[in-house]
């Protein structure tokens, strides 16, 4: 019955609706406030088994750490699969210390704080001799498809001017070259690239494209098929979602991994996440992120959508190859003689500067590696979809263990499941006993 109190608890929108579909589907009268209580009760008892993991993590030696695996770990077959680590983040409401009073003089109540996502998953790939993506996909260069994609990371740059509106889904509150002014603002106007205007003519994609189209259609071009995903999440920061991620990687085994890589984007959080960890790994900074700005900058640079879109596509073509330093010397070259809206110009010089090490695409497809955060991405939306709202108010002490039971439910790893046998083992219903001094 517990069991299937918390999973109600956490795939349902709220505990109100988990009690109700747990009467009309399961029979079980259970009200909502009992429904919390099991989800905190259950959810507290799974990071109690965390924390044990991260002690086992910590006390291997550090060549242990980065090179072995726990007694427990499965025994992969890693020569035909890779490892991958990715992390971001996303918005919930959080009560803090001023809740219920009147707003301090005329500031306003900022009740939006960051909880952090991590994914751990393995893919069906190998190494190549030679890229097995050279043309641009499809995908990358149809603008209706595209720009959507680049306007929605931006999204949350412009939200940060109205604290209290929330948070985009997109998390990329200070991407390094992310220009922001004193009051840790952003520039809204230089940060939204324009979309496309439905009267212009459609762009006709290159000879090379269309041929790979068909190709391109049925092959994965960022990483091979997935196998399995486990996922962690905290409101505790990025030092406990490091040593979490760490802990998790030890546990299944990745270290033995012949590739395996970090990705992130361009967020500086995430990098020293990435060098206190995972500085074996092989680290990629997510290829939309830098795009994006790469698009922002091509737009600001010409006097028309179309125009912009051209300039994009020849860019978009040198980071797509791995050649980095290309846009960014072209880059370097216009904001010498252009001062007009130049911001959005200066962010992708900082942004891609910054990250160029990271941005060896076509190394990390002959490595069989992903370039893109699509799945910490997506991933998170289904935790916002739980844990965020605009009419939802959290208390730290009752968000985390529901984290917990979140991420359990968004799984492919059975240890959730083993976890009730475990359970069962430790509470057998009989009291315990201690014998008279």
């Amino acid at each position: 019955m517990l069991k299937r109190i918390s999973l109600a608890a956490a795939r349902d929108r709220s505990y109100e609706k988990a009690s109700r579909n747990l009467r009309d589907l399961a029979g079980l009268e259970v009200s909502a406030k009992q429904v919390q209580r099991v989800a905190i009760r259950i959810g507290n008892e799974r990071a109690a088994e965390q924390a044990q993991r991260i002690e086992r993590y910590q006390n291997a030696s550090l060549p242990e750490q980065q090179h072995g695996q726990s007694a427990d770990a499965p025994r992969n077959d890693w020569s035909s699969r890779v490892a991958v680590v990715e992390a971001d983040g996303g918005r919930a409401q959080i009560r803090d210390a001023l809740w219920g009073q009147e707003k301090p003089g005329d500031k306003r109540h900022r009740w939006w704080r960051e909880t952090l996502c991590g994914v751990l998953q393995t893919y069906l790939s190998q190494p190549a001799a030679e890229d097995p993506h050279p043309e641009v996909p499809a995908a990358l260069a149809d603008p209706l498809w595209a720009v959507p994609k680049f306007n929605e990371i931006h999204r949350a740059h412009a939200q940060r001017e109205s604290p209290d509106a929330p948070a985009s889904d997109d998390h990329c509150p200070s991407d390094d070259g992310g220009a922001t002014g004193e009051d840790g603002d952003t520039d809204r106007d230089c940060l939204l690239a324009p979309r496309m205007s439905a009267d212009a003519p459609p762009v006709e994609a290159s000879d090379s494209a269309k041929a790979g189209e068909k190709k391109q259609a049925d092959q994965r071009w960022s990483g091979g098929s997935p196998l399995v995903k486990s996922v962690v999440a905290t409101r505790r920061g990025y030092d406990q979602l490091g040593v979490t991620l760490a802990a998790e990687a030890y546990h299944r085994g990745f270290n033995k991994a012949r590739a395996k890589a970090f990705l992130g984007d361009g967020l500086k959080a995430n990098w020293s996440l990435y060098s206190r960890h995972f500085s074996h790994y092989t680290p990629i900074t997510d290829l939309m992120h830098a795009l994006s700005y790469v698009y922002a900058a091509a737009i600001a640079c010409s006097a028309t959508v179309e125009e912009g879109w051209s300039l994009h596509r020849r860019w978009l073509a040198w980071v797509w190859a791995g050649k980095v330093t290309l846009v960014i010397e072209a880059l370097q070259e216009i904001a010498k003689n252009r001062s007009a809206n130049s911001k959005p110009v200066e962010r992708a010089i900082t942004y891609l500067s910054n990250n160029a090490s990271r941005m060896k695409y076509d190394e990390y497809r002959r490595a069989g590696l992903p370039i893109t955060t699509a799945l910490v991405e997506s991933t998170q939306k289904q935790i916002n979809w739980r844990a965020k709202g605009t009419e939802k108010f959290w208390r730290d002490e009752h968000l985390e263990p529901l984290l917990h039971l979140v991420t359990d439910n968004l799984s492919d790893t059975t240890d959730h499941e083993q976890f009730w046998t475990r359970r069962r083992k430790r509470y057998t219903g009989l009291r315990k006993r201690h014998a008279k001094a």
